[in-house]
């Protein structure tokens, strides 16, 4: 097939070519790009046979090409007739899409043991990568961790045009660990008893009632006149913990007891009141004006006193008070879960 477009005519009506092919224009627009955006070839040739712009064959002496070249391309168009071959190239330039990055830590801050997820979205590389042993990692997706301390996290993304980095820290916090014990914690009315702590982990500690802000580690002696419960508190920047101890306060009886009073049992505790398997409880008393006092499981014991017991099951224990006027009795009984 023959494609003059613009050519001699001769009198027998054969078409006759005495010059080369022309390319009269062949460009492009634009001539650069960003990546994924598309640009325009356009050509107009005469007195050809022929023409063909890399694989596009035939492609007429007037047209006009969208492209989306990946990266910088070179196009040619050829022109032919029967007396030879002319092209002309064309450069688009393509440069790299810019990269963007999202990047968190989701929670911020943890516990030591805990677990933070590292979530990320980055759009525009080829490549992307996170230090601290993560490795290569697609260009969007999370990942689960958790570190022992305070740690840094780096994610690296590059593309042609280079490389960005940025970057999340992941706080640990260690574990809130706290003793708080009150030394007895059965004690009567005017009389003291001594509170301790130990903490570990935390900024602040507080104790309530009427004590405050106390150091991390220390001692304290109150004198409470009623059955007083005393709550510590630690607070550190992530977690709060608390532990609580009872002073149980009894009456104070004149000195001899009287002895046409019938036996009296003042206090009888145990704590915890419920413990799992293998845990000991302990249980405390005081009994006024008995001559005989028996506590079930255990045997006969003095006035007052305290003893560990470690039940296997839930257990009830019976205190008997008795004196040559009455018997008195109570219980307590100790939960035992598995």
């Amino acid at each position: 097939m023959v494609i003059s477009c613009t050519s001699g005519v001769h009198p027998a009506g054969t078409r006759l070519f005495i010059a080369y092919p022309t390319i009269s224009s062949f460009d492009a627009m634009p001539n650069t790009i960003t990546a994924g955006q598309s640009a325009i070839l356009f050509w107009n040739v005469v007195g050809v046979t022929s023409v063909n712009i890399d694989l596009n064959r035939d492609a007429g002496c007037i047209g006009a090409q969208t492209v989306t070249p990946l990266k910088t391309t070179v196009y040619t168009i050829t022109a032919t007739n029967f007396l030879g071959t002319v092209s002309k190239s064309v450069v688009i330039t393509v440069n790299p899409q810019p990269i963007s990055i999202t990047f968190e830590a989701n929670p911020a801050t943890i516990m030591s043991g805990g677990y933070a997820t590292l979530l990320w979205n980055v759009n525009g590389a080829t490549s992307v990568s996170i230090d601290q042993t993560i490795g290569q990692v697609p260009p969007s997706g999370n990942k689960l961790v958790n570190p022992t301390a305070t740690t840094s996290y780096t994610l690296t993304a590059s593309n042609v045009s280079g490389t960005i980095t940025r970057s999340v820290t992941l706080v640990v916090n260690p574990p809130i660990v706290a003793t708080f014990t009150a030394s007895p914690t059965t004690t009567f009315s005017g009389q003291g008893t001594t509170l301790q702590w130990n903490v570990t982990g935390a900024n602040t500690v507080s104790i309530d009632p009427d004590i405050g802000t106390v150091p991390l580690s220390g001692s304290r002696t109150v004198n409470p006149y009623s059955t007083t419960t005393y709550t510590l508190v630690a607070s550190s920047d992530c977690c709060v913990a608390s532990k609580s101890v009872t002073v149980t306060v009894g009456r104070a009886y004149p000195t001899p007891y009287p002895s046409t009073f019938t036996p009296f049992i003042e206090i009888f505790t145990v704590s915890p009141a419920s413990i799992h398997v293998g845990q000991t409880a302990t249980i405390s008393w005081y009994v006024v004006g008995a001559n005989s006092i028996y506590l079930s499981g255990i045997g006969y014991v003095s006035y007052s006193g305290s003893v560990s017991v470690t039940p296997a099951t839930t257990t009830s224990y019976t205190m008997q008070a008795s004196n040559s006027y009455a018997i008195r009795t109570r219980t307590i009984t100790v939960v035992v879960t598995p």
